[in-house]
């Protein structure tokens, strides 16, 4: 007997001591054919597994990003009909939560994780007169 059949058997009564119990289990499922048919009618199919297996192929993939994705909520401002990305706000209105809170200008109804369309939008000035404004922001 050589060395690398002997490895094969080794491996191969290590293999089949782990799958075993895999096989046994998959066997007592198919001869309760039950709970194949449940899950298929949960799944809306008439045939036994093909269909079962359709959706759960199906569920299968990359995590997709978008409004009906793992985040079904509104974004927090009236009005804005985007989907909320962080903290209750979409993604353009979470920067803007971010540097009215840099600057020390957050309103107090922009709270984190505030309920769909319940925030007031604010209107922030430009030019000069938004300088002026983050200057005095600044020096409180």
């Amino acid at each position: 007997m050589s060395v690398d059949k002997a490895i094969r058997d080794m491996v191969r009564a290590e293999v089949q001591a782990a799958v075993t119990p895999l096989v046994n289990a998959i066997e007592r499922l198919q001869a309760s054919g039950d709970v194949v048919a449940r899950l298929s009618a949960a799944f809306g199919g008439g045939g036994r597994g093909r269909t079962l297996k359709l959706a759960l192929a199906g569920k299968r993939g990359r995590r997709t990003r978008g409004p009906r994705g793992s985040n079904d909520r509104g974004c927090a401002l009236v009005g804005c009909k985007r989907p909320a990305r962080s903290k209750g706000y979409c993604a353009a209105h979470y920067q803007k939560f971010r540097m009215l809170a840099r600057t020390h200008r957050l309103p107090a109804d922009w709270a984190e994780h505030a309920a769909p369309n319940s925030v007031k939008d604010v209107v922030l000035p430009r030019g000069r007169a938004g300088a002026k404004a983050l200057a005095e922001a600044r020096k409180r």
